[in-house]
């Protein structure tokens, strides 16, 4: 996955009379829980980034360059099983059976279309088509979409001096309503009816990573509405009682309910869009999760210093987002040791990372402060929510300017996975539903496919966890 600007998420504000919000989930009986983990499905020979990147080009090839930018340094990642080809059946059956023993029920595809000719829209998808729909094993997991719409930018890696706002563009992130329905219409034909599509109360989970894109894509909040109305009757033509239409929680949604502020509901004219929970509303939302922390927690990933400098523009466009005013998200960049031998051992890592001008959080840090967005983020959105865990943080062998996430042990991963349990126990109505990040997204330094390092350990973590009552 690609993060994006818009994807760096600013502080949601939110307001205090939302508009009636989509028909809530009436929770199941019992205390069954569904680990679904996000894939990135960028390992494998793609047409189009054989022609922008070389023939035989895959994303392995930024996971091998990665480099160590201190002792200790955790680069390049070497994976367990070597740089294999998931678009191969016999491979990807591999990884679904060490998801299906570690107790994921559901993988969520980051799926990549576009309004374009190349390919028909279509990119990085023969891990879904060839890879998993053909492996011997796959009905042992289940297997949902995230429509990534994002605009695809070349950040394989970043070049010197290159960061989202300046980056070459390759495909533009918006869509137009025919490209939506030809490209939805597709989901349901050839992925909806498959007998091991993900669903929640027998509806297809569909999700959308981007909101701000697709809005402004259809052309605003009726358009917007109309689109997804139409996409719910063709679901329910092929047979479904209706779509579960999930929206990932991330800047985009502030970016969306500014595009379209003021504009009427169409359900009720006289009543204005104005806020995040009024747009989710409008839409007919059913559910929101993360993608990945990091859309909350950027300021602890960013020198503090550099955020109060005056800076220019080009430049501060690269640093002022996340939080910026939340105090417990600033203190941990700004606690950041400065000689090894002023900390415990436990974090001489953190030190050695700041001797050499990285700044770098704490896993344990940031997966606390994580849980405490967890606990804000339904009553903020107004919606039913998903928690997620994410796995770690660490971008540096794409070249982002940003910091890192050490010491993300098994154990550490292991306790936030159970604190989230507990937040699942607690509420019912979110129906023992977690995301985590992810299978496989190595250059973004948060996986949990095996590595060398730690072979099985994190997906045993989640195992021990959620145990015998995942479905």
């Amino acid at each position: 996955m690609r993060l994006t600007v818009a994807a760096v998420l600013l502080s949601i504000t939110v307001g205090s009379s939302p508009l009636d919000a989509a028909e809530p989930i009436v929770p199941k009986q019992g205390s069954e829980y569904t680990v679904a983990v996000y894939y990135w499905p960028n390992f494998h020979r793609d047409a189009y980034h054989q022609s922008k990147k070389g023939d035989g080009w895959t994303e392995w090839e930024i996971v091998k360059n990665g480099k160590p930018k201190f002792e200790g340094h955790d680069q390049p990642k070497q994976p367990l099983w070597g740089y294999r080809d998931e678009s191969d059946p016999k491979e990807m059956a591999r990884s679904i059976d060490a998801m299906a023993d570690a107790g994921i029920g559901a993988i969520i595809f980051d799926w990549y279309r576009y309004d374009d000719d190349i390919h028909g829209g279509v990119m990085i998808e023969k891990a879904l088509r060839q890879g998993f729909l053909q492996a011997p094993n796959r009905n042992r997991v289940k297997f949902a979409l995230m429509w990534a719409n994002h605009t695809y930018i070349d950040c394989h890696p970043f070049a010197p001096g290159v960061w989202f706002n300046n980056a070459p563009v390759w495909r533009k992130g918006e869509v137009s309503q025919a490209a939506f329905e030809r490209h939805t219409q597709d989901a349901i034909q050839s992925y909806f009816k498959q007998p091991n599509y993900w669903k929640i109360d027998g509806r297809p989970y569909f999700s959308i990573y981007e909101l701000d894109k697709l809005v402004h894509g259809l052309g605003g909040v009726a358009a917007t509405r109309s689109a997804l109305d139409d996409f719910r009757a063709r679901v329910k033509a092929a047979g479904f009682p209706d779509l579960h239409l999930n929206i990932v929680d991330q800047e985009a949604l502030k970016h969306a309910s500014e595009l379209v502020r003021g504009q009427p509901c169409p359900d009720n004219p006289a009543r204005k869009v104005e806020t995040v929970p009024d747009l989710l509303a409008a839409l007919k939302v059913d559910s929101s999760t993360m993608y990945t922390w990091v859309h909350h927690l950027w300021p602890m990933l960013v020198k503090q210093a550099e955020q109060a400098d005056a800076k220019p523009a080009a430049e501060t466009k690269n640093k002022a987002f996340g939080l910026a005013d939340d105090p417990a998200a600033q203190t941990s960049a700004s606690k950041t040791p400065k000689k090894a031998g002023d900390v415990p051992a436990e974090t001489t890592l953190l030190g050695r990372a700041a001797q050499a001008g990285v700044v770098a959080t704490d896993y344990a840090e940031y997966g606390q402060r994580a849980m405490r967005v967890m606990d804000e983020r339904p009553g903020a959105l107004n919606v039913t929510y998903f928690p997620h865990v994410s796995m770690g943080w660490d971008g540096s062998p794409r070249n982002y300017s940003m910091g890192i996430v050490l010491n993300n042990t098994p154990e550490k991963w292991g306790e936030f996975l159970r604190q989230t349990k507990g937040w699942l126990d607690r509420h019912p109505e979110s129906r023992g539903i977690v995301t985590l990040n992810s299978w496989n997204e190595w250059v973004e330094g948060s996986y949990i496919e095996p590595d060398v390092k730690d072979g099985t350990k994190y997906l045993d973590a989640i195992r021990d966890v959620f145990g015998p009552k995942t479905r």
